[in-house]
């Protein structure tokens, strides 16, 4: 059985942009991507996919759902074989035994290595500007680098003392253990003489943090040079922390990255704080270890266009080499920036004025197999040995395009730079990608060799754990609903501002206990759930109610808003496309209508546009039930022959009326304001 753990894992790593467009080109549009829909005949794209909420919806013929719906749908797989694709291809491996008390108190372990390694980040920093010792030799040090104390506390640097065992000792006094001390590698144990000490002594203190900014471990830098001393001291493999799959400084510049639609790569640290510091948010570094595919596949989740920042010495192209061929294999757009001989991306950041730093990297900015075809033509010169190493270098490079247009160009390209005929550079490349492949073949065979019932059968899981958290089951009947209500209008705006703002505040006018109006602030979620359970209202469309019913339910038993998944996932098939209807933004205002027409479009995302959505919405959903409610006093009128009860009937009518009346004079404000 696959667990739940391993579902999960599969899910925050996959990219459905990427995923589908394995099999769908995609173009990006606004914040989507569309392409024509792979499961009906169409010649204008209807098929939309959001990389933001990992969902698909195609608006012709309706299909919709995740990365997994879409392999089941497209590839026929069942549900496990295609999770199974998903960690194939993300390099997640899955584990099919039921959970162990061992594995439970595994899971256990792993909050207390976060914990323990955030207490060691706030006691080093602690110790960098408190105790005598840090602030004379750490924080002493960071100012000379130009260090601002805000960047210090922001990337939470630190210094441990000069002493053997102090951070354990304190350590132990909070109640952490030996045993997790020495697991996060902050403690080391000597095993003949039971001596215990710290990792980290009189360095200074680089945490190192995951996505969601909890840090996973520390690289500590000697600021001595005696040459017994390691310069740099990084925290072992741990169950939180690898190396290779976390990339320095990724937590904070993760939205700058989406924002510019670029990422710098630095090797250093130190790099990437100062040039954080220097307005170039954008930036992450390897921490000065070779990157690796983990790492790239964290760039390309946030972007596909890369900046390689080195050091403009034989070390730091080097180091660029052995990075390209990871990056164009993975589908990025790469450029390199090479600093002047003997500067580097910290201390040229230095010399030059904000400005003039951001342009030199911007102007500098050069395509990489061009850059390699030029340098390496410049060693070669007109020795053929080497310029025939040269083409065959560079050819390499150019196969591990997956775009073959693009390979074309760069060939074309190449064959007028070095001054050899394109036909001839293709031959080549051919035969580069030919030798991959068969030895790609070779490697592969023994897993093309196993019997097909490795993959595990459509009963795999259990009905209690049939992946329904996740996905809806292919063999879901689909349930035709009526294409309209009487107030299906109405209530389908209901829905959508739940589902696409329940989270955003907004402010509305409510009447007080002292029956005075004021304003306050509100949920989205909160305010529409409570307004509508307050006036006893109940939807026309039944999949709209069950919708609302988990939002109520969620915030009125539990006290919290539900994660997007649950509709998106949900088991019925009818939630899930609706949701992803709903959640995906197929249109979007022209910029005509401010650049021609010079007439100013209202941002649908501004707090007082949500604020009148929410406010109109809702009335006009009130006033559309009460006409209903009016509709059928008065029928009820037209039948009834006793006079005392056709008293009361045109007293409810009366009453009901008033109530519109008010409510429209209310909407008539909001439409015309």
């Amino acid at each position: 059985m696959i667990k739940q753990e391993d579902i999960s894992k599969i899910l925050d790593a996959t990219e459905i942009v990427d995923v589908i467009n394995a099999f769908v080109p995609l173009r990006k549009r606004g914040v989507n991507y569309i392409g024509n829909c792979p499961f009906h005949n169409e010649k204008t794209p209807s098929f939309t996919v959001s990389p933001s909420k990992g969902i698909f919806k195609c608006f012709g013929c309706g299909e919709a759902g995740n990365s997994v719906n879409f392999l089941m749908k497209h590839e026929h797989y069942s549900y496990p074989e295609a999770l199974r694709f998903l960690a194939n291809k993300y390099g997640i491996e899955i584990q099919e035994e039921e959970l162990t008390s061992e594995a439970k108190i595994l899971q256990d372990e792993k909050e207390a290595l976060f914990h323990v390694t955030e207490f060691a980040q706030k006691y080093f920093a602690d110790i960098l500007f408190n105790d005598q010792e840090g602030r004379n030799i750490g924080l002493t040090y960071f100012r000379e680098r130009e260090l601002t104390e805000e960047t210090i506390k922001r990337w939470g640097l630190g210094y441990s003392k000069d002493k053997w065992s102090e951070f354990t000792e304190h350590a132990k006094k909070n109640g952490y253990t030996e045993d997790i001390l020495i697991k996060a590698g902050l403690t080391i144990a000597k095993e003949e003489s039971h001596v215990q000490y710290d990792r980290f002594r009189s360095r200074i203190m680089f945490p190192i943090y995951n996505i969601g900014g909890r840090p996973l471990g520390f690289t500590g830098r000697v600021l001595s040079s005696e040459k017994t001393k390691a310069k740099y001291v990084n925290s072992p493999e741990t169950d939180i922390y690898s190396k290779s799959k976390v990339l320095f400084g990724l937590h904070l510049a993760k939205n700058a990255i989406v924002k510019q639609e670029l990422c710098y790569l630095v090797e250093g640290n130190m790099d990437a704080v100062m040039l954080s510091q220097n307005n170039v948010e954008n930036v992450v570094a390897t921490s000065g270890t070779s990157l690796t595919i983990e790492q790239i596949r964290l760039i390309k989740r946030y972007t596909k266009n890369v900046t390689i920042l080195y050091d403009g010495d034989s070390a730091g192209i080097k180091a660029a080499f052995r990075a390209i061929d990871l990056f164009l294999e993975n589908g990025l757009n790469v450029k390199i920036v090479l600093f002047p001989d003997g500067e580097d991306p910290d201390s040229y950041c230095k010399k030059l004025p904000q400005e003039e730093f951001k342009a030199y990297i911007t102007n500098e900015a050069k395509n990489f197999i061009l850059f390699k075809t030029h340098l390496l033509l410049d060693e070669a010169k007109d020795d053929p040995f080497k310029r025939s190493a040269l083409i065959k270098e560079i050819l390499n490079t150019i196969s591990f395009i997956p775009d073959n247009i693009e390979k074309a160009a760069y060939v074309q390209q190449c064959s007028s730079i070095l001054n050899m005929k394109e036909e001839l550079l293709n031959n080549e490349l051919n035969k580069v990608l030919r030798e991959r492949y068969f030895k790609q073949r070779k490697e592969d065979k023994p897993k093309l060799d196993q019997p097909k019932t490795d993959l595990p059968p459509d009963d795999f899981f259990l009905p209690s754990d049939d992946g329904s958290t996740y996905i809806s089951s292919p063999n879901a009947e689909k349930q035709i609903l009526p294409s309209t209500f009487p107030d299906e209008a109405q209530e389908r705006k209901i829905i959508a501002l739940l589902l696409n703002y329940s989270d955003k505040e907004t402010t509305q006018t409510v009447i007080g206990e002292d029956g005075e109006k004021k304003d306050e602030n509100y949920l989205v979620a909160a305010y529409i759930v409570g307004d509508i359970t307050t006036d006893q209202i109940c939807f026309d469309n039944q999949l709209y109610q069950k919708i609302f019913n988990i939002y109520k339910d969620y915030i009125l038993e539990k006290g919290e808003i539900p994660e997007l998944n649950i509709f998106t996932n949900n088991q019925e098939k009818e939630i899930q496309n609706l949701a992803t209807t709903l959640l995906i933004n197929n249109y979007c205002i022209s910029g005509l209508w401010e650049s021609k027409w010079k007439m100013l479009t209202p941002d649908p995302e501004s707090s007082e546009r949500l604020n009148l959505d929410v406010k109109e919405s809702l009335l006009s959903l009130k006033i559309h039930k009460l006409e209903k409610k009016i509709n059928a006093v008065k029928e009820k009128l037209r039948i009834e022959d006793d006079l005392d009860n056709q008293l009361i009937l045109l007293s409810e009518q009366k009453t009901l009326e008033k109530i519109k009346q008010i409510i429209s004079t209310e909407l008539n404000r909001i439409i015309t304001r």
